[in-house]
């Protein structure tokens, strides 16, 4: 145990820089998605929310959880896999900054656009239903990129440093995160696809409106 904790040290002592780039990527991509909420016209905004009101209302039938798992698996690991790619380049850094600043637009958009257009039910979709499935998948894309950034850091510099470990060894090490990060995927599919459905039909059903106006009338 306390071997692993002074290599976690020595990782977060060498890599303190990278984690605070892509930490400031993943915020800037929030801020926009954000701001490009505002962006939208009457008539985009119209329509991104009659298209959001299609997939609540298609929600509300019969779910193929099994389908919406496996989707939300490969979807988040194919972007895994795009990173790891990107990291074994040296020209792949700027790539992997773009993934995760993209990812930060979406779910700032998502969570934005959801309050501005659904108000109250749109907050509660935002913290119930989008929110909890990235507890797990951002950590992933985040230490994924971490990792493939260190890796392409690695191929320019790393070998010639003194002390540092051969490339097969790093290799072997790189794909192992990578392979580990893979369970929070997993966790993160099933919330999506399991969890998140029914959070939303259970907050489109009318009796979210019944107890809204009952708590209104009470106030």
């Amino acid at each position: 145990m306390g071997k692993f904790k002074q290599k976690l040290s020595q990782h977060f002592h060498s890599s303190w820089w990278v984690y605070i780039f892509i930490l400031l990527c993943f915020i800037a991509g929030i801020i926009f998605g954000s701001l490009g909420v505002r962006v939208l016209n009457e008539g985009q905004s119209s329509s991104l929310l009659k298209f959001i009101e299609q997939g609540l209302a298609q929600t509300n039938g019969e779910l193929d959880y099994i389908m919406n798992t496996r989707q939300a698996f490969v979807k988040n690991a194919l972007n895994l896999a795009k990173i790891l790619i990107l990291g074994l380049t040296v020209i792949g850094v700027p790539f992997i900054m773009l993934i995760i600043f993209t990812r930060g637009f979406v779910l700032g958009f998502t969570i934005v656009f959801l309050l501005q257009g659904k108000g109250l039910l749109g907050g509660l979709l935002a913290l119930f239903a989008v929110v909890p499935p990235n507890l797990l998948s951002l950590p992933a894309y985040l230490l994924a990129a971490v990792s493939a950034t260190n890796f392409s850091v690695y191929l320019i510099k790393g070998r010639s440093t003194p002390g540092s470990i051969s490339l097969p060894k790093y290799f072997l090490n790189y794909i192992l995160v990578m392979l580990g990060l893979i369970l929070l995927l997993v966790g993160a599919a099933f919330i999506e696809g399991y969890y998140s459905p029914v959070i939303i039909q259970l907050l489109s059903v009318k009796k979210l409106c019944i107890l809204y106006k009952v708590c209104i009338s009470g106030l």
